[in-house]
């Protein structure tokens, strides 16, 4: 089933002391374009990048990320072993000189509480449950407004067909038109023409005004975008690409019929083709 280009999604994580927020938002974009905001680590960025480019195929996607840090990550840290080893030299060394017991000012002017060097610890673990869900969200967005675009889709593609089948159904009595008008004309003039010769020089006028190539190339393209629709691969851009097809081939056909109902059935062609175009501009 194809997708929309276009959806939301949000999600949280925590893991090893930090807390993420996600946010992601998709557009339509020719291309897949990511851009990523609230995330000041380089390595950080580029691992949310290749997240969202191995997620999705087309649209412009933007992530944004919250990063917090739980309390208790943030809390300073000593090493007790080295605390206990300044006190108990401080003491040996008081009780030799008859001193008084060292306090807590003499050890911290002495050093013995420089905070630890704590390693942070990664946020990504946190990002990426964070990102994951977003990404679900969006997804889930994208395939629901996928299956409305594919009923517009389908009910357009009936449409065109229907229209199909009515100048399929015209063109034998374009011909007989063609050939009676020919005979009047011919006949009008008071000239005796040679029967072969007359159907010879109605062929010809039926020959250039044969639109039947562009009926079959038509009918093909509505057949290979009705198996497209049901794909579940990104098919959105071969859709464009068939929708200036779909257009083109009833150009010709405007274009060689020298008949007014199918012109009008055309018109009405170009009208579908257009609300079709206008669709498959948000299709991934």
């Amino acid at each position: 089933m194809i997708r929309s280009m276009t959806g939301y999604g949000a999600g949280s994580g925590s893991a090893g002391g930090w807390n993420a927020a996600v946010a992601l938002r998709t557009l339509n974009h020719r291309y897949l374009s990511v851009r990523v905001r609230g995330a000041s680590d380089p390595v950080l960025e580029r691992k949310i990048d290749e997240e969202v480019k191995h997620a999705f195929a087309r649209g412009e996607v933007e992530v944004t990320v919250s990063l917090t840090q739980d309390p208790d990550a943030l809390r300073l840290r000593f090493d007790r072993r080295t605390i206990s080893a300044y006190a108990d030299e401080l003491r040996a060394l008081a009780d030799e000189l008859s001193l008084p017991p060292p306090s807590l000012h003499d050890l911290i002017s002495l050093g013995a509480f420089a905070p630890q060097a704590a390693e942070v610890p990664d946020p990504w673990p946190a990002v990426a449950a964070a990102l994951t869900a977003a990404i679900v969200g969006a997804q889930a967005a994208r395939t629901q407004e996928g299956k409305l675009i594919h009923d517009e889709l389908v009910s357009l593609l009936d449409e065109l067909s229907s229209l199909i089948d009515q100048v399929k159904a015209r063109i034998p009595a374009v011909v007989e038109e063609l050939r009676d008008r020919l005979r009047e004309r011919v006949s009008s003039l008071g000239v005796e023409v040679d029967p072969d010769r007359l159907e010879m020089e109605i062929a010809l006028l039926a020959e250039r005004a044969d639109v039947r190539e562009e009926i079959a190339r038509l009918e093909a393209h509505v057949s290979r975008i009705r198996a497209l629709l049901d794909s579940d691969a990104p098919v959105g851009k071969e859709l464009s690409f068939l929708a200036q097809e779909l257009l083109r081939e009833a150009n010709t056909l405007g274009a060689k019929s020298r008949d007014l109902e199918i012109n009008g059935l055309v018109v009405s062609m170009k009208v579908a083709i257009d609300r079709f175009k206008e669709q498959v501009q948000n299709v991934e």
